[in-house]
């Protein structure tokens, strides 16, 4: 096989072509005076432009197939053993086909073969082979950045579980979400930017025992493919739980447990299910999955109540309990307090902020008082509930009704 002749213009060729294409691609660039810093510019890259062309005419198919050794090293066949004068057989990872790998044949079998393959393989065979290679690597196989991280952990999840159980990954860079009292933690501290986290959340119902085998092979993956120095925790989900209260007016012929029930399964699917599901969505182009860190805003809160089927109007959404645990919701310490514009009972609603330790700065308020937004950290995931005992039915006049 005989190397195409690239090397088929001279500088002189290249540099009438680049001034050719001056007053189409560029007319301001120059103005065509020999001393012009345009026109020095143009004859430099006419320069190396023949330079370059030149050492393309001098690579040769046994370059182009040491360059193959090159990229693949043991785990690149030459050619396969029944029909080595053929083609070239590139095969992934460290499978097998008969023969040895050009890494290990002895000196003369590799002269053999590579003779063999720059007499027969054709120029399409050896390109092909190089553009498979060079596709090969690209592929993701370093954990450097965030995405890299998430990359990662999604293929060996979808690997271990198979695509049937769809995983959220979320990466949090510079905190360990392994060490207690993670609320107290400061992203980017001096004694923190070594960790790196990974919060696995799958999708659908995994049992605990699953779930951690899952979380320890994601781990194994990752420590392969991340700098030495990276402390790699891979956790389960985080989640932030937020009991709410509302007084609603029904539509006629609703009932208040029909209306409990409606409203829980809306809150559900607006605020806990994965994007792809939501008709809500946010078109933002990012992929689908759970919304780790999404602020929980009142206003959507109370836009989601008052779309569920069966309800008229929101008088208002109440906030109740915030905790890091559910168990913990009905503990005294978790209750929000006094709320400005919103009934509460002296004596029982008189903490202020929540729990010391979710910290009182996620709390957003407006200039009357009244909270606006409840602030998740970047790996939390809100988990919303309904007080069915706090939902107050509302008459059609929207004055009096009953507890719920």
């Amino acid at each position: 096989m005989l190397t195409p002749k690239l090397d088929d213009r001279s500088y002189d060729d290249l540099l009438q072509e680049g001034l050719s294409l001056l007053p189409v691609v560029a007319p301001g660039w120059t103005n065509h005076n020999p001393s012009d810093p345009g026109i020095t510019l143009v004859e430099l890259l006419a320069y190396f432009t023949e330079m370059l062309v030149y050492r393309i005419g001098r690579i040769t198919p046994a370059s182009k197939l040491q360059f193959l050794k090159l990229l693949k090293g043991g785990n690149w066949e030459g050619l396969e053993e029944e029909s080595k004068a053929q083609f070239l057989a590139l095969l992934a990872g460290d499978q097998r086909e008969g023969g040895e790998s050009l890494a290990r044949s002895r000196s003369i079998d590799l002269e053999k073969e590579m003779d063999c393959a720059i007499a027969l393989a054709g120029a399409a065979e050896l390109d092909a082979a190089i553009g498979y290679v060079v596709r090969d690597l690209m592929g993701n196989e370093c954990a450097v950045t965030t995405r890299d991280f998430e990359q990662i952990a999604r293929n060996t999840a979808r690997d271990h579980l198979g695509p049937e159980y769809p995983v959220s990954m979320h990466c949090v860079p510079c905190i360990n979400l392994e060490a207690d009292r993670v609320g107290r933690m400061d992203p980017g501290a001096p004694d923190q930017r070594a960790h790196v986290s990974v919060i696995v959340a799958p999708e659908r119902e995994l049992d605990e025992a699953s779930a951690a085998e899952l979380r320890e092979k994601i781990k194994h993956d990752l420590l392969a493919r991340s700098l030495l120095t990276t402390r790699v925790h891979v956790v389960a989900p985080l989640y932030l739980h937020v009991a709410i209260g509302a007084a609603i007016a029904p539509q006629p012929g609703q009932s208040a447990q029909q209306l409990s029930a409606a409203l829980s399964e809306n809150l559900w699917r607006r605020f806990s299910l994965p994007r792809q599901d939501l008709q809500t969505r946010e078109m933002d182009g990012s992929p689908g999955g759970l919304l780790f860190g999404k602020p929980l805003r009142i206003g959507e809160l109370i836009e989601a109540i008052d779309e569920t089927a069966g309800v008229d109007y929101v008088e208002h959404v109440r906030v109740l309990q915030m905790s890091d645990r559910e168990k913990d919701l009905a503990q005294p310490d978790s209750a929000l307090g006094i709320q400005v514009g919103i009934r509460s009972t002296i004596g029982v609603d008189t903490l202020l902020g929540g729990r010391k330790m979710l910290g009182s700065g996620r709390l957003l308020r407006n200039d009357e008082g009244r909270l606006v937004s409840i602030l998740l950290r970047p790996w939390e995931l809100l988990r919303l509930s309904l007080a069915a005992e706090d939902v107050r039915i509302l008459d059609a006049q929207g004055i009096g009704g009953y507890d719920g």
